[in-house]
Formats: structure tokens, C-alpha cells, sequence
């Protein structure tokens, strides 16, 4: 009999059980690009497959019904461990790294000279700015990472690699009438989205 190959933290597309990485040996983090986005994205890869960022949390059993739900639509999950909690992360089939998009490094007087008619989005560089938690949202039994600011929730869209990136993300979501919230990340800035109807989660 044949001895299979591959390596034992690999990650079978079709397997619907989420791994969850223990340990940062089984995995590296990285930034990709995806098709029609200019913006990189915060990723991981493992066994040579990249995986971008969907949601943080604190439970793991709720880190595995998310990864699960995203497994049962076709969508390949794992999930890494956190120093407080569990980052879930999706299969990126057509992610690449070589030959990203880059936007123009304009002067911060020019950052949204091709954004008209949106305002700039508040950018909290203090975590004292801002309270971090969880919330629920109706119909819905998920906990979704969030911060609460001026008395209002916000959910985690996307770590941003540059402030730039954040900036053009947040104006894309407040073209559509939706408000943003950027927060200074470790590696990066975090871009949030107002949750109006959202209720708080105890942890």
C-alpha cells in the first residue's frame, strides 16, 4: 500500500469537519490579493492554500459552527488558535501574492482625492477610544466580534494592511449608505461596520 503524501496538517477541500490549529507550526500568516479587489487581505496559509480572514471569537465551539456553516456551503474552513479566542479563516481558491494591485501612496491631503462625496472615516488609534466585545444580531444565533463606540456596535469586516486601504474600504461602505469605524490593529487597521439592530452578547 502507498504511503499518502501529503503532509498531516493538510486540508482536504471537501472535508467538512473544520481543523482547528493549535499551534503556529501548522501554519504562517501572510497578506493576499484577490480577483477584482485593490486591497490586500490578512490571511494564513496552510499546506501551501491560502485562507483569508472571516471572523474572530472567543468560544470555540462557536468558532466551529461558524466554520461549519461555511464547510456545508462548499467553502473550505480552519480555524487558529488565539491568544484570547479563535480566528476562523475561508479557502481562498484564487488568492496569489505576485503582482498584487497596489493603489497610488498619495499625501494625506490627496488619500481620497477618488472618493468624492464621502467623508472621511474616524480612525481610533486608542484602544481606550473604544470598547471591544461580542454581539448577536437578529434572525441570527452568531457572535460577531465587535467594538462599541459613541454608544454604537460595529462589526469586524476586514483587517487592512494600510491605513490607505482601510480608508478606501470604509468610504466603499459608506458610499452604500453604511456606516464605518476604523480601529488601529497589530498588524494593520481594522475596519468595523455599523450594526444598528445589533443586541450585546455576554460572554
Amino acid at each position: 500500500m502507498l504511503t499518502p503524501t501529503h503532509s498531516p496538517f493538510s486540508v482536504d477541500p471537501l472535508d467538512l469537519t473544520p481543523k482547528i490549529l493549535e499551534s503556529r507550526d501548522q501554519y504562517h500568516s501572510c497578506h493576499i490579493c484577490l480577483p477584482g479587489e485593490d486591497y490586500r487581505v490578512a490571511a494564513v496559509v496552510v499546506n501551501d492554500k491560502y485562507y483569508s480572514l472571516v471572523k474572530v471569537v472567543q468560544d470555540r465551539a462557536r468558532s466551529l459552527e461558524i466554520a461549519k456553516r461555511l464547510t456545508s456551503v462548499g467553502k473550505a474552513a480552519v480555524i487558529t488558535r488565539l491568544a484570547k479566542g479563535y480566528a476562523i479563516w475561508r479557502l481562498e481558491p484564487e488568492a496569489y501574492v505576485d503582482a498584487c494591485p497596489r493603489l497610488p501612496s498619495p499625501t494625506p491631503s490627496q488619500a481620497f482625492s477618488q472618493i468624492t462625496d464621502v467623508p472621511a472615516c474616524k480612525i481610533l488609534e486608542s484602544r481606550s477610544d473604544y470598547k471591544a466585545c461580542h454581539i448577536s444580531l437578529p434572525d441570527s444565533d452568531q457572535r460577531l466580534a465587535a467594538v462599541l463606540f459613541d454608544g454604537k456596535y460595529y462589526s469586524l469586516l476586514k483587517v487592512a494592511t494600510t491605513q490607505q486601504q482601510a480608508l478606501t474600504l470604509a468610504a466603499r461602505l459608506q458610499r452604500k449608505d453604511v456606516g464605518a469605524l476604523i480601529t488601529r490593529a497589530v498588524q494593520g487597521y481594522a475596519v468595523w461596520c455599523l450594526e444598528p439592530n445589533a443586541i450585546l452578547s455576554k460572554d
